[in-house]
């Protein structure tokens, strides 16, 4: 969740056209895999079972700090500075992360009792985060925060070197309002080690943006909707590869960038989150409707379609080109 200097990309009202078996074939005799021909791979299910697939029918959720010997699917927390930290729990300057067992800070520690401040709607196929603002009375339980939000990331149950990763979700709208799909590498220090962010939004359903930091390189692309993100479910992903990274909405391609070698170490793990308020989207005004609704049918993850190949013996090291 980083902001770097942009690009903007409008999003085609018609997607690029389907590729037929021959060109497919061609294309990989030369090398090559074109974003169309491994959209239509997908849809076409030779990458086999995902690696990764959460269809919420039910949500197995908690907050620990160290990585148990049976984790919870997605983890609450981000696990920063310990249980009491807020940088375990600051997702904007003017939001944290909740959930159902937060009690708040005082003066002498944690709090006794939880808060009821949960942001997590589940309903069996569907994940909500919803965006509140912090009630007044608990203002200085909650590091003077005036909103809050949720976090669920798959820290200690899940994580992946290159692959596709998508989002199926309906995105809130509102000035303030800053949904997040992304991915953190397992080990090493923020901004060196790297960050790809998948899906950001800033209350413009009309608009996301799609970015890739590794130490002082950083870069963002704005990608304009031909649709209101905030009125039906779409689909958000990014296929990670050695060399190329290409960020998909509804499976077309809008953006790309060259793979950072800081991207090439480790496996990344996958966050969703709803923040509120902050320096690059601003804070909420008068016309920002609460509760913001963050609505998410579907996280999933499959193996690079090439590493794939290379586990068969049948890799011809194709790279993805337009």
């Amino acid at each position: 969740m980083a902001l770097a200097a942009c690009s903007l990309f409008m999003f085609p009202s018609i997607g690029p056209p389907p590729v037929t078996a021959k060109a497919a074939a061609k294309a990989e005799q030369a090398g090559h895999l074109t974003p169309s021909a491994f959209i239509n791979a997908l849809a076409q299910g030779p990458l086999g079972t995902p690696s990764f697939d959460e269809r919420f029918d039910t949500f197995d959720s908690g907050t620990d700090q160290q990585r148990p010997k049976k984790p919870h699917r997605w983890r609450t927390v981000y696990g920063y500075g310990g249980p009491r930290s807020l940088s375990n729990r600051q997702m904007s300057a003017g939001s944290f992360a909740s959930d159902a067992h937060f009690a708040g800070m005082t003066s002498s520690g944690a709090g006794t009792m939880p808060l009821g401040l949960d942001p997590f709607l589940h309903e069996r196929g569907q994940l909500t985060i919803l965006a509140q603002r912090t009630p007044q009375s608990l203002r200085a339980m909650t590091w003077n925060k005036p909103y809050y939000g949720g976090a669920i990331t798959t820290k200690f149950s899940f994580a992946q070197k290159y692959g596709y990763f998508e989002i199926e979700a309906k995105l809130p709208s509102g000035k303030g309002m800053w949904p997040a799909f992304w991915l953190m590498p397992l080990k090493g220090t923020w901004p060196d080690a790297g960050e790809i962010d998948i899906m950001e939004g800033l209350g413009d359903p009309h608009t996301i943006y799609c970015t890739v930091i590794a130490g002082k390189h950083k870069k963002t692309t704005r990608v304009r909707l031909g649709f209101d993100a905030s009125a039906a479910f779409h689909r958000y992903g990014l296929l990670w590869g050695p060399s190329e990274m290409v960020w998909f909405v509804d499976r077309k391609p809008v953006a790309s960038a060259p793979t950072p070698r800081a991207l090439t170490t480790q496996r990344t793990y996958m966050i969703a989150n709803l923040a509120v308020g902050g320096a690059w989207g601003g804070y909420p005004d008068k016309s920002t409707r609460f509760p913001g609704r963050y609505e998410v049918r579907r996280i999933a993850a499959w193996p690079h379609p090439d590493m794939q190949a290379t586990r068969r013996g049948t890799s011809s090291n194709p790279t993805l080109s337009f």
